[in-house]
């Protein structure tokens, strides 16, 4: 050993950088793909909530609830203003503000507080991550199965690609949320353009089965 050898040379100083760097890299691949499941995962849930939630009131036996929204206030309303009515008819409560926000997105949650007055609500356009039906068509689109089966909700055109090629959506016969892309939407036969498909908000939504019955 030379006893007059002091720290590391330049060369292994470079090797253990280089080792660092490695193990970084893998890290930082390996939680960022976690990370990105995870927001997968919730984004399933948070959509698999609020349908469930719209399915409560559909099936209910609250016929006050059913007239508002089939013949009354939120009749004519669609997409985002409708899920703002269901807030201001009380339809939904506080704890549903959350379910409005795509966590994999840009959208940021709405403070509950801003339900204090419900009479005078609005749902920020930036807290609301998902298409909606129209209320009078709402109870046939949540019903709607076999060859009628639509898409029930999904994600709106800001949140189109949060997930890259596959959408956030669940159909009106669906007991899960689920991912789809252009390609399963050829694959079974719906007849969708790739200029459709890029631009959902305008020759999408409302317009293209199986997205004839959801608003931006």
């Amino acid at each position: 050993m030379n006893p007059y050898r002091k720290g590391f040379t330049l060369v292994e100083l470079m090797v253990v950088i280089a080792i660092i760097g490695l193990l970084a890299s893998v890290l930082a691949t390996s939680v960022v793909s976690k990370m990105r499941q995870a927001s997968r995962d919730l984004d399933k849930k948070v959509l698999q909530d609020l349908y469930n939630n719209l399915g409560m009131v559909s099936h209910g036996n609250d016929k006050r609830v059913k007239r508002t929204i089939a013949y009354g206030a939120l009749a004519e309303l669609r997409g985002r203003e409708f899920w703002e009515g269901c807030f201001k008819q009380g339809i939904f409560k506080e704890d549903m503000l959350p379910k409005m926000v795509a966590t994999s997105g840009n959208d940021i949650e709405m403070d509950r507080r801003s339900l204090d007055n419900p009479e005078f609500f609005f749902l920020e356009p930036m807290s609301c991550s998902w298409t909606g039906p129209q209320g009078n068509e709402a109870f046939y689109l949540m019903s709607a199965r076999g060859n009628n089966r639509r898409i029930a909700i999904c994600a709106n055109e800001r949140n189109w690609l949060n997930h890259d090629d596959e959408v956030i959506s669940i159909w009106s016969d669906g007991e899960v949320a689920e991912y789809v892309r252009y390609d399963d939407m050829l694959g079974w036969g719906y007849e969708i353009t790739k200029e459709q498909w890029n631009a959902p908000g305008t020759e999408l939504f409302g317009k293209v089965k199986p997205f004839d019955g959801v608003f931006d």
